[in-house]
């Protein structure tokens, strides 16, 4: 081949395809020659238009194909397709994962400055939508399009833009949204605009595609890291709630999320607990904060035992707006403990279609580990309370013994020193003289009756031997039989009162008597400087009647009452202190009125005295006057 048809060839290589110039047809005149010329150079003129475009978009298809992100996919097409297609506004839409949504990202100055900038609309809205469902592209006037969207048409209009081209985003046969461009003049897209246009979506959607695949990649791996992170967090601590707050705090900020809550559930109040919180707002729920199981998607999700994936909270009708929140996305995933649901791990975010299946996915799984984890927790509290239980119970019995053993010893002193005066002094001994020792060995011998009777009450009470004898007993008697046989002093006043309405209870004469004895022991004994100790036996329910014991002594701290009727207990405070005591008394009378299917609790405050009631059921009938 000679160097003029190699020549030749090259031309014809290098001229832009897809533009015919045929100069084979004879010219008869100067007016045609002048029209025909006029026609090569706006056509060459055009082919040159078209080689620069091509030029252009082989530069940006590189650019986009060396993009890491999407938002360096987005940073190109920003800087780079207004030299391609001239336009005044530009985004681009994004389907979502279940694509019922897509989402706007706008691409030039005046877009910005609009509402359209991260906003979803459903793909039935809007031109962007029409592309998008139809896979077509489309040039046409703003107004002029087979569907209208006030919020996005609308506003374009609003800005004076005239022109619209649209131009779907695919790859392969899917669809993943559409690229968008508008301009203020008229009739500013044709054939050729829409075209380019095409091909560049075509690098952008295939960019987007592969980022999205390497995003999904690394977020997985991201995500796996984290399983193994929190596994590791979850065993390095026993302390349920910092093992819960060290993992809502983890899972934040691995993956990103506006607020990560954890709840426990309280089955005996029917609510859910905040227990663990992270987040960008420090108060977004107050420390404690108590939800009602039958309110929001974290109730639901404790009651019934499954996920809640609301990507648009609004369309959610269980959701729970606060004021001050701006949550739009919400996943709530159950903890469970077995078949048990123990509480609920709860992920919001401030953008629509914040989560996906993949969260999800990983999410249940930190959610079988926190379940893990919690029951680990929870028996290594248990086994911490069962121990100090223990460890106050040996003190307490170790305390018990040391009392016993002293209240053992003085009656038993007394008693033994009164006996040797009889022996030793004999007929010597006046009548006078030989009662006080006699009285002195009784009433020390029924001290050391009755502790023996309360030691023997604990020791059948706890193996449940305790036997009961239910009939009618007349409460004005109950009352004077247990005051007798108890000891006041001179500074002592003792009253009491029975209403008409309660003469009668059914119960166990014997060991009612002993409740009452033992309040009122405790009554005077807390009572040193003396004063009015009262007995009221009155109304409660229609079937319960209410007896109490009042005094005007020293009184119990709060913090003590609850634990008063525990076994070997007693008040630890300087005033108590010198009063002895086996500790016994309160917790016998718990477990007798518990059997007789009442309650016994107390009410005081400290320097003021203090008042215990115990209710008892009525007798059914009451027995005749003969």
């Amino acid at each position: 081949m000679s160097t003029e048809d190699e020549q030749a060839k090259d031309d014809q290589a290098s001229r832009p395809k897809g533009i015919k110039i045929d100069l084979s047809h004879t010219l008869d005149s100067a007016e045609e020659v002048d029209l025909s010329l006029e026609e090569i150079k706006e056509r060459l003129a055009q082919a040159q238009s078209f080689y620069n475009r091509v030029s252009t978009l082989s530069e940006i298809a590189l650019q986009i194909d060396a993009a890491r992100s999407q938002e360096d996919v987005m940073q190109v097409l920003r800087s780079e397709a207004k030299w391609l297609i001239d336009h005044d506004v530009c985004f681009i839409s994004l389907l979502n994962k279940s694509r019922t949504h897509y989402l706007i990202n706008t691409l030039s100055p005046i877009a910005d400055a609009t509402e359209l900038n991260h906003k979803h609309f459903l793909v039935n809205q809007g031109m962007s939508g029409w592309v998008i469902q139809n896979q077509s592209p489309i040039f046409l006037d703003v107004t002029a399009g087979p569907v209208f969207t006030e919020s996005i048409e609308g506003t374009l209009a609003d800005l004076g833009m005239k022109s619209l081209l649209i131009v779907p985003l695919r790859t392969g046969d899917e669809t993943i949204g559409c690229f968008t461009m508008s301009s203020a003049r008229p009739g500013a897209y044709q054939e050729r605009e829409m075209w380019i246009a095409q091909l560049l979506a075509q690098q952008v959607a295939v960019a987007l595609k592969n980022v999205a695949l390497f995003d999904s990649a690394k977020k997985r791996i991201t995500q796996i890291e984290l399983v193994n992170e929190i596994a590791e967090k979850l065993t390095s601590t026993l302390e349920l709630e910092e093992l819960l707050k060290a993992a809502a705090e983890t899972i934040r900020k691995n993956f990103n999320y506006f607020d990560v809550t954890i709840f426990l559930v309280d089955r005996g109040q029917d609510v859910v607990t905040l227990v663990a919180h992270s987040g960008k707002y420090v108060d977004f729920l107050p420390p404690g904060y108590c939800q009602k199981l039958s309110e929001g998607i974290v109730g639901w999700v404790a009651s019934h035992g499954q996920k809640v994936l609301a990507n648009d909270v609004s369309e959610d009708p269980r959701y729970m707006a606060f004021e001050y929140h701006s949550t739009k996305s919400e996943l709530a995933i159950p903890i469970q403990i077995e078949d048990e649901i123990v509480g609920v791990l709860n992920i919001e975010d401030t953008k629509l279609h914040a989560f996906d299946e993949t969260d999800t996915i990983v999410l249940e799984t930190l959610c079988d580990q926190l379940g893990s984890a919690t029951k680990n927790a929870k028996l290594y509290d248990q086994a911490k309370k069962a121990n100090a239980t223990l460890t106050e119970l040996d003190k307490m019995k170790s305390d018990f013994l040391g009392i016993v053993s002293h209240d053992f010893r003085s009656p038993l002193a007394s008693i033994i020193l009164a006996a040797k005066a009889l022996l030793k002094r004999g007929d010597a001994v006046d009548k006078g003289r030989m009662n006080e020792y006699l009285t002195v060995i009784v009433d020390q011998a029924n001290k050391l009756s009755h502790l023996a009777e309360d030691t023997l009450s604990i020791t059948k009470m706890e193996s449940g031997q305790l036997t009961y004898f239910f009939k009618v007993v007349n409460v004005e008697r109950l009352i004077k039989d247990a005051a007798s046989l108890v000891h006041f002093s001179r500074r002592h006043t003792l009253e009491y009162h029975v209403d008409n309405s309660v003469s009668y209870i059914k119960g166990d004469q014997t060991k009612l008597r002993q409740v009452v004895q033992n309040l009122l022991s405790n009554a005077v004994k807390y009572s040193p400087k003396g004063g009015l100790i009262s007995v009221k036996a009155e109304n409660y329910s229609h079937d319960q009647l209410l007896i109490s014991v009042r005094d005007g002594g020293i009184g119990i701290p709060s913090e003590q009452q609850e634990r008063l009727f525990q076994k070997f207990s007693r008040i630890d405070t300087e005033e108590a202190r010198d009063i002895k005591g086996s500790g016994l008394g309160l917790w016998i009378s718990k477990e007798i009125v518990k059997a007789h299917g009442g309650r016994i609790w107390v009410e005081s405050e400290p320097g003021k005295g203090s008042v215990f009631s115990f209710t008892l059921r009525k007798a059914q009938q009451e027995p005749s006057a003969s």
